[in-house]
């Protein structure tokens, strides 16, 4: 009995057969997660003016290339942009965070706004990507307040969320397709 124990342990102890004792995370590939300190006062600045003065329309922002943690400014939509600059400034296969500033009127003819933090999380980016973006949100989203969050993986999603498209699910919830009468 005692040996086969002794066996056991010394298996345990053993390299991995299939990777031949190699780390299976690269150390070096791992990416920092933003910290408060790594979100730069310009980034700060940026949305005050968005939130506060209305001298932009949009904010896109990215992780930066060298996976240090830090975030930076991608673009800054002017004013007078429209929503479709918006979605066209929105890369393919890359993720962002993106800060959009919705005009509309209310039922009473007022105009109103409200301030999107938009999580653009396509399907064809890398998985490495989407979990460095979903572990970073977190971190850069608690440094905006009064804004309503939403995840896109789709250019659909996003025009749902801005009102240019009328969401799907709603449409096939419509009881207008049946006469109770």
């Amino acid at each position: 009995p005692k040996l086969g124990h002794i066996k056991i342990i010394r298996k345990m102890q053993d390299n991995h057969t299939k990777t031949g004792g190699e780390l299976l995370v690269d150390k070096n590939k791992v990416a920092a997660l933003p910290t408060p300190e790594s979100i730069s006062q310009e980034i700060t600045t940026l949305f005050n003016e968005l939130k506060l003065r209305r001298k932009h329309k949009y904010l896109i922002f990215k992780l930066a290339a060298d996976d240090s943690g830090n975030v930076e400014t991608e673009k800054v939509g002017e004013p007078k942009a429209t929503a479709d600059e918006f979605l066209r400034s929105l890369p393919n296969s890359d993720c962002r965070f993106a800060i959009y500033d919705f005009d509309y009127m209310s039922n009473d003819g007022r105009p109103q706004s409200k301030l999107f933090f938009i999580s653009w999380l396509p399907d064809n980016s890398t998985p490495h990507n989407m979990m460095a973006y979903s572990a970073a949100k977190g971190v850069f989203r608690e440094r905006f307040t009064g804004v309503f969050d939403v995840m896109a993986k789709k250019i659909e999603d996003v025009e749902v969320c801005l009102g240019l498209r009328k969401d799907e699910e709603e449409e096939e919830d419509d009881d207008d397709d049946f006469d109770f009468d």
